[in-house]
């Protein structure tokens, strides 16, 4: 009898549990019409955090919320120029959308950057667009626990 007990405690628990994590979502869609694959796995990365974050699970199946993400703006603004006189000073722009099923939000961002030499490739870029994500991200937690 009281392993019974037990068994249905462990089960009550673990649907409690299920329940109090949050429920499933599908990150269905990623609209890009910029040519950076780069781009499409940060943002797809830090969503992803987000979402698991707040006590989502990530799984497109039947009752799955639908959440598309469309990228708005990317794009670089020189604002230096070296000794040289070759830019190597940019500010990345970055917006994009996020888009459930009964919300929308609009997230923005500018991050400077410094580009000394040809020979760094993107990683500068890359870097930038890490520390733009990583700005957006507490306000993107932010707004997935209140909806």
């Amino acid at each position: 009898m009281e392993g019974k007990a037990i068994l249905k405690g462990l089960i009550l628990g673990l649907v409690l549990f299920q329940t109090a994590i949050g429920g499933e979502v599908c990150l269905s869609e990623l609209k890009n019409p910029y040519p950076d694959d780069y781009l499409d796995y940060a943002l797809r990365r830090t969503v992803e955090m987000a979402f698991l974050q707040v006590g989502e699970r990530l799984r497109c199946g039947e009752g799955s919320e639908k959440v598309s993400m469309e990228v708005l703006e990317y794009k670089d603004i020189p604002t230096g120029l070296s000794p040289f006189q070759r830019v190597n000073s940019y500010n990345l722009l970055l917006s994009f959308e996020l888009k459930t099923q009964s919300k929308s939000y609009k997230y923005s961002v500018a991050v400077p950057y410094f580009l000394p030499s040809g020979e760094q490739g993107d990683l500068p870029k890359r870097s930038a667009l890490e520390d733009a994500l990583g700005i957006i991200y507490p306000r993107l937690i932010e707004d997935l626990i209140r909806r």
